[in-house]
C-alpha cells in the first residue's frame, strides 16, 4: 500500500512539473538561438574586418580558416539544446504516467475505498446459490470485520459479523460482535436493540456450553421489556427459565409465545415444553391450569341473502374477520372471499392473524364479522352488506352461521 502512495505521488509530481520543465528547456533554447544569431552577427563583422586588411592572400585565407573553426566550434557546442524528446519517446512516457496512475488509484481504492466492501457483497451474494470454500468462508469473515472496522455506522456489516462467526460455532466472538452493535444502538431503536441483546444472549448461552446462568435470563427479561411479544426472546426466556428451575415463569413465556403460533410442529414443540414443565410443577405439589392449551379456532359457514346477491356484483369482495371484543380495531383472523364463492365453510385460526402477538389464542372470545366491500376495503363503508356474531368463545365453540343481510347507511 506504502508503494501504491509513493507511485501515485511521483506520478503527481511528474503530471505537475513536466510542463514546468518543458518550459525551461524551451527558454533555454531561446536563449541558445539569441546567442546563434550574436556568434553569427560577430563571425560575419570580423570577417567583413579580414577583407578590409591588407594582408596577402594566403595570410587571409588561414585567417579566414580560424574563423570558420571558432563559429563551428561555437554551433557543435549549440547542439546540446534541441526542440525536445521525440513523439515517440514522449507517447511511451505518457501511456506509463497513465498505467502506473490506474494501478495505484485501484490499488487505493481497494484499501480506502468500497473495495472491501464490494467484495463482502459479491461473496454473500455467491453464498447464497453456492457453498464457499473454506478459503471464502475465511476471506469473507475478515473482510466483514475490516468493513464493520472501518464503517462503525453501518450496523449492518456488524451485524452480518456477527451471524458469520455465529454459523462458523464462535459464539463468544459472536457475542461481543452483537454487544458492540448493541452499543451503538439508539435507545429508540427499541425493537432492534431486543432482536440485537436476544442475539447476544443466544450466543453467550451456546458459548457457556449451553448452561442457565441468571444473569443471561434478566438480560432476555430486559429484551421482553422492550418488545413483549417477540417470538424468539419469548421462546429463548422459556428455556432459560425452565434450565433454572422457574417452572413457572417457563410456562408464562411459552403461553406468550405459542399463542402466537399456527399450528405446526413449532407449536407441538413449545406445548411439550409447557407441558413438561406443567409435571415438574404437579410433582412439586403445584396446581396447573392448563385449559387454555387447545389450539383457538372458529369455524364459520357464510352464506349471503338473495337481496344482498342481486345488489352487488359477483365478483365483489367478502372479508370474514375476527375482532377482539374490547381491544384495538385490528382484526385477530381475517380471511377474503368473493360473493360467487358464497356459501362457503372456513376456519379462523392464529395462521390468519395480521400481528404477532394478536391472535385468536390471545383472547377467549371475539366477535365475528363476514362483510361484502363494494370498494374492497376491509374497513365498513356505507353502501356495504354485512352480518355480525359477538361474544362467540375462541376455543370449543360450534360452527358458526353467518347469513350476508343487512346495508350498512
Amino acid at each position: 500500500m506504502l508503494l501504491s502512495i509513493i507511485l501515485l505521488v511521483v506520478t503527481l509530481l511528474l503530471v505537475l512539473f513536466y510542463p514546468a520543465l518543458r518550459q525551461s528547456r524551451a527558454e533555454a533554447a531561446e536563449q541558445d538561438q539569441v546567442q546563434k544569431d550574436e556568434n553569427l552577427r560577430l563571425y560575419q563583422e570580423r570577417v567583413a574586418d579580414l577583407e578590409a586588411m591588407e594582408l596577402s592572400e594566403s595570410e587571409k585565407a588561414q585567417m579566414q580558416l580560424e574563423l570558420d573553426r571558432e563559429l563551428l566550434a561555437a554551433v557543435g557546442d549549440d547542439t546540446r539544446f534541441g526542440d525536445g524528446p521525440a513523439k515517440g519517446p514522449r507517447l511511451v512516457f505518457s501511456l506509463a504516467l497513465l498505467v502506473v496512475t490506474l494501478v495505484s488509484v485501484a490499488a487505493l481504492y481497494m484499501f480506502w475505498g468500497a473495495g472491501n466492501e464490494v467484495r463482502a457483497t459479491q461473496l454473500l451474494e455467491y453464498s447464497t446459490s453456492a457453498e464457499l470454500t473454506a478459503e471464502e468462508y475465511s476471506e469473507l469473515g475478515q473482510r466483514l470485520a475490516q468493513a464493520s472496522e472501518r464503517q462503525p455506522d453501518n450496523m449492518e456489516w456488524a451485524f452480518l459479523q456477527g451471524r458469520l462467526l455465529e454459523a462458523e460455532g464462535d459464539f463468544a466472538a459472536a457475542a461481543d460482535a452483537y454487544d458492540g452493535l448493541l452499543a451503538r444502538l439508539s435507545q429508540d431503536q427499541v425493537q432492534d436493540r431486543a432482536a440485537i441483546m436476544t442475539l447476544a444472549v443466544q450466543a453467550r448461552f451456546f458459548a457457556n456450553n449451553q448452561q442457565p446462568d441468571e444473569q443471561l435470563y434478566q438480560r432476555l427479561l430486559a429484551a421482553l421489556e422492550l418488545a413483549p411479544q417477540q417470538r424468539k426472546p419469548l421462546g429463548l426466556a422459556g428455556i432459560l427459565a425452565y434450565e433454572l428451575g422457574d417452572y413457572r415463569n417457563a410456562i408464562v413465556h411459552w403461553r406468550s409465545l405459542w399463542v402466537q403460533l399456527p399450528a405446526g410442529m413449532e407449536a407441538m414443540t413449545i406445548e411439550n415444553g409447557i407441558r413438561r414443565a406443567a409435571e415438574v410443577l404437579t410433582e412439586q405439589g403445584e396446581a396447573v391450569d392448563l385449559s387454555w392449551l387447545v389450539s383457538a379456532g372458529i369455524r364459520v359457514r357464510v352464506d349471503i341473502s338473495d337481496e344482498a346477491r342481486a345488489a352487488v356484483p359477483a365478483g365483489a369482495t367478502v372479508f370474514v374477520l375476527a375482532r377482539a371484543l374490547d381491544g384495538p380495531p385490528m382484526p385477530l383472523a381475517v380471511q377474503r372471499l368473493v360473493v360467487s364463492q358464497l356459501p362457503a365453510d372456513i376456519l379462523l385460526d392464529n395462521s390468519m392473524a395480521m400481528t404477532a402477538g394478536a391472535s385468536l389464542s390471545s383472547v377467549e372470545q371475539v366477535t365475528v364479522t363476514a362483510r361484502v366491500s363494494l370498494s374492497g376495503q376491509p374497513m365498513a363503508q356505507s353502501g356495504d352488506w354485512q352480518v355480525q356474531q359477538h361474544n362467540v368463545p375462541t376455543r370449543g365453540a360450534p360452527q358458526q352461521m353467518l347469513t350476508i343481510s343487512e346495508q350498512i347507511d
